[in-house]
């Protein structure tokens, strides 16, 4: 087989380990930051929690998208550092909250596979005094295909703290029903694009409402992007 090189795959690769280097000090330097947006009772008005958002702004290239960002530390293993640092920060933070608030994090299919992660988290809330319920971890569908029996045992041991428990993005990617019987969940997280034209298409009417009924069911809460 053969390959052609042009100058831009060159370019591309010496800016992606420049920005590599840049998340690196990033982690360590404290520039990232976290955004808090948040949940809203439908039947009451009343704001329950936040989802805690991590944000970057790089000092010369301004703001980056964690879209462009998370991917690459995932890749490089920069995300188990991050992740902590996101769960500490949002521990620290909600302790200083009204006790009924609660914060959500989201947790990486490559942090799941840290088998030392319940004890961190059990660690942190516990330095910080929150009451472990009020602290939630979310997940994708991704953190279980990609090893369903460590994903397991990390989950009951991190629902084993108290902490809950929800599944970010259901009825997208490869969402199964199994999941939300095998695995304990507290709440199941409806992706936005079922969300976004609710009003105007009834296919989306219908899907919601059976993701509600089951989530019912189940005893599990539910919360739409």
């Amino acid at each position: 087989q053969f390959r052609f090189f042009e100058p831009d795959m060159d370019r591309q690769i010496q800016m992606r380990h420049l920005l590599l280097q840049d998340l690196r000090d990033a982690v360590q330097g404290g520039s990232l930051s976290l955004y808090y947006q948040p949940y809203v009772e439908s039947a009451s008005g009343k704001v329950t929690g936040c989802e805690a958002l991590l944000r970057w702004h790089h000092p010369v290239r301004g703001a980056i998208s964690p879209a462009e960002f998370i991917p690459l530390a995932e890749e490089s293993g920069l995300i188990l550092d991050m992740g902590r640092w996101v769960i500490d920060k949002a521990c620290e933070v909600v302790a200083g909250w009204p006790p009924g608030i609660r914060i959500s994090v989201n947790v990486s299919p490559r942090q799941f596979k840290d088998r030392s992660l319940p004890a961190y988290i059990e660690d942190v809330v516990r330095r910080h005094r929150l009451a472990p319920s009020r602290l939630e971890i979310e997940v994708t569908e991704a953190v279980l295909i990609d090893d369903a029996v460590t994903a397991t045992e990390v989950l009951r041991s991190i629902r084993d703290i108290g902490v809950k428990l929800a599944l970010d993005d259901f009825g997208t990617g490869y969402s199964s029903l199994s999941y939300l019987r095998d695995f304990p969940f507290d709440k199941v997280k409806i992706d936005r694009s079922f969300v976004q034209d609710i009003e105007s298409r009834r296919d989306s009417q219908v899907i919601v409402q059976a993701i509600q009924s089951i989530a019912k069911g189940l005893g599990m809460t539910m919360t739409a992007e």
